[in-house]
Protein backbone atom coordinates (compact mmCIF):
# COMPACT_ATOMS: atom_id res chain seq x y z
CA UNK A 1 0.00 0.00 0.00
CA UNK A 2 1.37 3.45 -0.91
CA UNK A 3 1.69 6.20 1.51
CA UNK A 4 -0.84 9.15 1.03
CA UNK A 5 1.03 12.06 -0.71
CA UNK A 6 1.20 15.17 2.26
CA UNK A 7 -0.41 18.44 0.72
CA UNK A 8 1.35 21.48 0.35
CA UNK A 9 0.16 24.56 2.50
CA UNK A 10 -1.24 27.54 0.16
CA UNK A 11 -0.46 29.75 3.43
CA UNK A 12 3.26 29.26 2.03
CA UNK A 13 2.94 30.50 -1.38
CA UNK A 14 0.84 33.74 0.08
CA UNK A 15 2.54 37.30 -1.01
CA UNK A 16 2.02 39.51 1.34
CA UNK A 17 -1.19 41.57 1.53
CA UNK A 18 -1.63 42.98 -1.85
CA UNK A 19 -5.04 44.25 -2.81
CA UNK A 20 -7.34 42.91 -5.84
CA UNK A 21 -8.96 46.59 -5.67
CA UNK A 22 -8.15 48.27 -9.40
CA UNK A 23 -6.61 44.97 -10.84
CA UNK A 24 -8.54 43.46 -13.57
CA UNK A 25 -7.68 39.23 -13.97
CA UNK A 26 -6.89 37.45 -17.13
CA UNK A 27 -7.98 33.82 -16.78
CA UNK A 28 -6.94 31.68 -19.53
CA UNK A 29 -9.55 29.75 -21.47
CA UNK A 30 -9.77 26.58 -22.82
CA UNK A 31 -10.91 24.73 -26.17
CA UNK A 32 -13.51 23.61 -24.94
CA UNK A 33 -16.63 25.06 -23.32
CA UNK A 34 -15.93 26.74 -20.09
CA UNK A 35 -18.79 25.13 -18.02
CA UNK A 36 -19.59 24.63 -14.27
CA UNK A 37 -18.13 21.00 -14.33
CA UNK A 38 -15.18 22.07 -16.03
CA UNK A 39 -14.62 24.56 -13.66
CA UNK A 40 -15.28 22.46 -10.67
CA UNK A 41 -12.59 20.13 -12.01
CA UNK A 42 -10.31 22.63 -12.52
CA UNK A 43 -10.84 23.96 -8.78
CA UNK A 44 -11.11 20.36 -7.53
CA UNK A 45 -7.21 19.76 -8.76
CA UNK A 46 -5.81 22.90 -6.56
CA UNK A 47 -7.40 20.53 -3.40
CA UNK A 48 -5.72 17.50 -4.79
CA UNK A 49 -2.19 19.30 -3.83
CA UNK A 50 -2.61 22.14 -1.06
CA UNK A 51 -4.57 22.77 1.80
CA UNK A 52 -5.49 26.27 2.99
CA UNK A 53 -6.33 26.79 7.27
CA UNK A 54 -5.63 22.75 7.50
CA UNK A 55 -9.03 22.38 4.91
CA UNK A 56 -8.79 21.58 1.42
CA UNK A 57 -8.76 24.80 -0.82
CA UNK A 58 -10.56 24.96 -4.06
CA UNK A 59 -9.66 27.87 -6.67
CA UNK A 60 -8.60 28.67 -10.12
CA UNK A 61 -5.52 30.47 -11.33
CA UNK A 62 -5.62 33.97 -12.72
CA UNK A 63 -3.02 36.99 -13.56
CA UNK A 64 -3.80 39.94 -12.30
CA UNK A 65 -3.06 43.36 -13.85
CA UNK A 66 -3.26 46.95 -14.09
CA UNK A 67 -4.46 48.90 -16.77
CA UNK A 68 -0.87 49.72 -17.81
CA UNK A 69 0.52 46.22 -17.25
CA UNK A 70 -2.65 44.08 -18.76
CA UNK A 71 -0.52 44.05 -22.36
CA UNK A 72 2.39 42.90 -20.93
CA UNK A 73 0.65 40.15 -19.14
CA UNK A 74 -1.21 39.02 -22.44
CA UNK A 75 2.26 39.14 -23.95
CA UNK A 76 4.99 37.56 -21.30
CA UNK A 77 2.34 35.14 -19.30
CA UNK A 78 -0.41 34.42 -21.26
CA UNK A 79 0.94 34.17 -25.01
CA UNK A 80 0.62 30.67 -25.45
CA UNK A 81 -3.47 30.83 -24.75
CA UNK A 82 -5.16 31.97 -27.53
CA UNK A 83 -8.28 33.02 -26.10
CA UNK A 84 -8.93 34.22 -22.14
CA UNK A 85 -11.10 36.35 -20.09
CA UNK A 86 -10.62 39.38 -18.35
CA UNK A 87 -12.74 40.14 -15.46
CA UNK A 88 -12.50 43.00 -12.40
CA UNK A 89 -12.57 42.19 -8.52
CA UNK A 90 -15.87 44.08 -8.48
CA UNK A 91 -16.98 41.27 -11.13
CA UNK A 92 -16.41 38.82 -8.36
CA UNK A 93 -17.19 40.76 -5.39
CA UNK A 94 -17.81 38.16 -2.47
CA UNK A 95 -14.78 35.49 -3.68
CA UNK A 96 -11.66 35.10 -2.06
CA UNK A 97 -8.85 36.36 -4.76
CA UNK A 98 -5.51 35.96 -2.89
CA UNK A 99 -2.07 36.50 -4.60
CA UNK A 100 -0.24 33.25 -4.43
CA UNK A 101 2.89 32.22 -6.01
CA UNK A 102 4.90 34.60 -8.38
CA UNK A 103 3.56 37.72 -9.39
CA UNK A 104 1.39 38.33 -11.20
CA UNK A 105 -0.50 35.06 -10.49
CA UNK A 106 -3.44 35.16 -8.02
CA UNK A 107 -5.66 32.74 -6.75
CA UNK A 108 -9.61 33.08 -6.82
CA UNK A 109 -10.83 30.63 -3.99
CA UNK A 110 -13.77 28.53 -3.51
CA UNK A 111 -15.46 27.33 0.00
CA UNK A 112 -15.80 23.95 -1.25
CA UNK A 113 -16.08 21.50 -4.41
CA UNK A 114 -19.58 22.83 -5.07
CA UNK A 115 -21.71 26.04 -4.30
CA UNK A 116 -23.59 28.85 -5.41
CA UNK A 117 -20.35 31.06 -5.77
CA UNK A 118 -19.33 28.78 -9.09
CA UNK A 119 -22.04 29.91 -11.30
CA UNK A 120 -21.58 33.49 -9.66
CA UNK A 121 -17.85 33.48 -10.91
CA UNK A 122 -18.96 31.64 -14.78
CA UNK A 123 -21.63 34.48 -14.74
CA UNK A 124 -18.28 37.29 -14.13
CA UNK A 125 -16.24 35.72 -17.03
CA UNK A 126 -18.20 37.59 -19.61
CA UNK A 127 -17.16 37.44 -23.43
CA UNK A 128 -14.42 35.25 -24.65
CA UNK A 129 -11.47 37.39 -25.87
CA UNK A 130 -8.78 36.94 -28.30
CA UNK A 131 -5.35 37.58 -26.98
CA UNK A 132 -3.42 39.46 -29.92
CA UNK A 133 -0.12 38.16 -28.54
CA UNK A 134 -0.75 34.30 -29.12
CA UNK A 135 2.08 32.50 -30.44
CA UNK A 136 1.42 29.17 -31.93
CA UNK A 137 4.17 27.23 -30.63
CA UNK A 138 5.25 24.15 -33.26
CA UNK A 139 4.24 20.79 -32.24
CA UNK A 140 1.58 22.11 -29.84
CA UNK A 141 -2.14 22.48 -30.45
CA UNK A 142 -3.84 25.60 -30.14
CA UNK A 143 -5.49 25.90 -26.58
Amino acid sequence: MTEPIAKLRLEDVLRGTESPDDLVFLLRAGDQDDNLDRLQHQAARLSRRYTLGGVDCYGVSAFAATEESEAWVLATKMDVRRRYYRITSADVAGLRLVPTFTAPHWTVLFSGPDGPEYKAFLDALGDLRENPYWKRTAGRRPR
